[in-house]
């Protein structure tokens, strides 16, 4: 097993590494990548938070929702981890700008300015009545990929007006706090109307806005998929790789959310009949291909315990925690996941694997499973399993975590290993220096 490993990432370390370290060197990727990371501090910072407020224990809980505790946080998760997108806009321009030699400050202003305008902000209450406000979904998960995009649009079309010197020119008289702020207004004029016309064109469309038109285009085909443990190990999968490219999970997952409640409410009406569940396994399977967030990356975490770089050493401390609670931001942001060419393939096994030894598992093993236990979603995944099924289902998903990390520790040690080299390199600078 040993050598079959070693092989394996010797051929990733040949064929794979070089690719990642090229697509490294994009401007576009750095954007994301840097302007992700400066979002480390909000996901983390509330996913503390979160944790907290959803633990399962009744007198504490009933005493948080009791004292206005939850209803703070949330309001606090909603300006924060909800409102992703935005921060997103004004982080990837500014980054991108900055890299490019421009104004960060000001491509990041107009990144978000923009994302704001391709928000709808009218609500329709009813016939006669309407509502000036944004919608949270396009603010946070719904906008994420929209954000991403529009950033680097916007970004790289600032750098290109502002090279062509298309500003508006003042005398020198005029304070250079003054013209550095007001220079930029023809090029914001000229981003600005692209934006209206996108915009309007799309109110005529059938879609009415960006951000549903981008959902639609996703989810639609997912319609077609029914209950079965194939189809839920592919939604799963489409979701990881979705989420490699910088689009949320949930505009994939909440297409299936429909089938999958419909299932549940029939095996809860079946188990309180006393009559046998019709689709039990179907159920438990999802607990196998789920497990510390989207693409399983708590494995990826586990394998950082392993690490022999000092920045995957400090990773593990910030992010073991919160994505054994399901929360996967900081890893897919923080590492990155998400845009790494480097880990797109785990992405793609991580729920494959897991599946095929799950449904293995499943159907060898005599599970007593209740559909009426509803845990949290934070609640670790094992947890959940042991109070559904007992003993054998926990360990099952216990299997399916190592199985998993196997998946993740060959691609993972190529990326530690590529930043122990940086650090060694890095060292070798300064003590060169210092001499």
């Amino acid at each position: 097993m040993a050598s079959v490993m070693e092989n394996m990432t010797n051929w990733m370390n040949e064929h794979l590494a070089p690719l990642a370290g090229r697509m490294g060197q994009s401007k576009v990727l750095q954007a994301i990548s840097q302007g992700m990371v400066m979002t480390m501090p909000l996901t983390i910072g509330m996913a503390v938070v979160a944790i907290v407020i959803n633990l399962p224990i009744p007198g504490l809980s009933d005493w948080m929702v009791a004292s206005g505790v939850t209803a703070t946080a949330n309001e606090m998760i909603n300006s924060t981890m909800s409102l992703l997108a935005i921060y997103v806009s004004f982080l990837i321009a500014y980054v991108y700008a900055k890299n490019d030699g421009m104004n960060g400050v000001t491509a990041g202003v107009l990144s978000m300015a923009s994302f704001l305008m391709l928000v709808p902000s009218t609500i329709q209450i009813d016939e006669e009545t309407t509502l000036n406000a944004y919608q949270q979904n396009y603010l946070g998960s719904d906008g994420l990929f929209v954000a991403i995009i529009l950033a680097i649009l916007v970004a790289a079309a600032f750098g290109w007006l502002t090279r062509k010197d298309i500003k508006l020119k003042l005398p020198d008289s005029v304070p250079p706090m003054v013209a550095d702020s007001l220079s930029p207004a023809f090029t914001a004029m000229i981003i600005f109307a692209v934006v209206f016309f996108v915009k309007w064109g799309l109110n005529m469309t059938s879609f009415g806005n960006i951000f549903e038109l981008i959902k639609q285009v996703i989810s639609a085909p997912l319609m077609n998929f029914g209950a079965t443990p194939t189809a839920m190990i592919a939604i799963m999968t489409i979701a990881n790789i979705v989420w490699c490219f910088g689009v949320h999970p949930s505009s994939v997952t909440s297409v299936y959310v429909p089938v999958f409640i419909t299932v549940t409410m029939a095996n809860i009406a079946a188990y309180q009949a006393g009559d046998p569940l019709p689709d039990a396994k179907y159920l438990m399977l999802y607990n196998c291909l789920y497990f510390g967030g989207t693409g399983n990356t708590i494995c990826l975490c586990l394998d950082m315990l392993f690490a022999k770089s000092e920045k995957f050493k400090a990773m593990r401390k910030l992010m073991l925690l919160p994505n054994l609670f399901n929360i996967t931001e900081p890893v897919i942001f923080g590492v990155p996941v998400m845009l790494n060419p480097l880990f797109f393939v785990p992405m793609l096994l991580s729920c494959i694997v897991p599946g095929v030894v799950g449904m293995l598992l499943l159907n060898i093993l005599p599970i007593a499973y209740n559909p009426t236990v509803q845990l949290p979603w934070v609640m670790p995944t094992f947890i959940t399993a042991f109070m559904q099924g007992g003993p054998l289902y926990m360990l099952i998903i216990l299997a399916c975590i190592a199985v998993t990390c196997v998946v993740w520790y060959p691609f993972f040690k190529i990326a530690d290993n590529q930043a122990l080299e940086e650090e060694r390199a890095l060292a070798a600078e300064k003590a060169a220096a210092e001499a």
